[in-house]
């Protein structure tokens, strides 16, 4: 018997009838014994001498003692109560029988639930939620199960995105470097230095992607090879503000910075560092229209080390917000590469700053701006 259910089912009918058996064996001893010293007992009682005259073995002299014998009536009574006892020691055992099947039923019917949608999602279909009632260990266990069971279908639609995405991202400067190059073998373009740049941007691309999607991946799976160290975080935001400067002031957007004058020491490697800010300023420039204004802000909360950068861009719709961080998502979806970005950006940030021990958050209102957080837990230097 490997099932669960006529395993349960065969340990309580025995544990039902034995039960009930034993019981109504005792109860029929108990039963017996009570009504003979009731008759004997009785002042009424008729009390006959023995065959022998005294007790078999008793010594001479001993007086003989009175044994009371059964009348018709009194044996007819014993009967019937012999007769209702076991007359319900049968329906208790059939009752019995009853509820430790439903109850077999109830206490293998989830597990058996359970196991059909683990094998659903062991070959690769997916299964649906599994009923759960009650607050006991087996409803807890259905619980964690349907929570695994949407976080492997969650993670399983973001491996088909990822995967779309990086097909769609690496088609198109694919076929313009092929396309080039073929014109160039056909003779039907010439190799200007023009479409030479052209080319070389395009394979400038392709490695930038191929460079994003190998950290984003070790991030995720928690291999990425950080190095830290301590970090001076104002002079490396300052550095970065530097830096982005001039295409700020092409585009007309005004860029404002906010730094203490002391901050806590921070312990982490300063080049992921380098690249979460210089991710979330390429965000704001993109989405903030000419004339707007970005302001970052650093800033020590609670013995920790906050980063805001805020923008008066476009916003970002109340839909949109639970997928900003998603591989290849954009929330403006009319955008171009160019104009918008590859839609990894923000996902090498979540994925860095969560490999720190940090957590970055975003608030946005349509048409109000943006405004993304990041937190570092400061850490004391001697933790290099």
């Amino acid at each position: 018997m490997r099932s669960l259910r006529a395993r349960l089912s065969v340990a309580f009918v025995i544990i039902a009838v034995l039960t009930t058996v034993l019981a109504s064996a005792f109860a029929t001893y108990t039963a017996r014994t009570m009504f003979r010293q009731y008759i004997e007992q009785r002042p009424d009682q008729t009390s006959l001498q023995r065959p022998s005259g005294r007790p078999s073995g008793a010594p001479p002299g001993t007086a003989e003692r009175p044994y009371t014998r059964f009348g018709s009536r009194e044996r007819l009574f014993q009967e019937r109560v012999r007769e209702a006892i076991w007359s319900g020691t049968a329906v208790a055992a059939v009752i019995g029988v009853l509820v430790a099947l439903w109850l077999a039923q109830r206490i293998a019917r989830p597990v058996t639930e359970l196991t059909h949608a683990a094998r659903a999602i062991a070959a690769g279909r997916h299964a649906p939620p599994v009923p759960v009632s009650g607050r006991d260990e087996i409803a807890e266990l259905g619980r964690a199960f349907n929570r695994m069971a949407a976080q492997l279908a969650e993670d399983a639609e973001q491996r088909r995105q990822l995967f779309a995405g990086i097909t769609h991202e690496l088609r198109t400067p694919l076929a313009v470097v092929q396309g080039t190059l073929e014109g160039m073998l056909d003779h039907i373009v010439e190799p200007t230095p023009e479409r030479i740049a052209g080319l070389h941007s395009q394979t400038l691309l392709l490695r930038r992607l191929i460079t994003d999607l190998r950290d984003l991946s070790l991030a995720q799976a928690g291999k990425l090879q950080l190095y830290p160290q301590p970090v001076d975080m104002a002079a490396l935001v300052s550095d970065a503000v530097e830096a982005f400067a001039p295409s700020f002031q092409d585009r007309e957007i005004s860029l404002g910075l906010a730094i203490p004058k002391t901050l806590p020491p921070l312990v982490a490697d300063p080049d992921r560092l380098r690249q979460v800010v210089q991710n979330l300023m390429d965000n704001a420039l993109r989405y903030t229209p000419r004339g707007g204004a970005v302001r970052i802000t650093l800033a020590a909360e609670n013995g920790d080390i906050r980063l805001s950068v805020a923008d008066t861009g476009q916003g970002i719709e109340s839909a949109d917000l639970p997928h900003i961080f998603d591989h290849f998502y954009r929330a403006d979806q009319s955008r171009t590469r160019s104009s918008g970005g590859m839609g990894l950006g923000l996902s090498i940030v979540k994925s860095l700053v969560e490999a720190h021990h940090g957590r970055v958050t975003v608030e946005s209102n349509p048409g109000s701006g943006s405004t993304f957080t990041v937190t570092f837990p400061a850490r004391p230097q001697e933790a290099a």
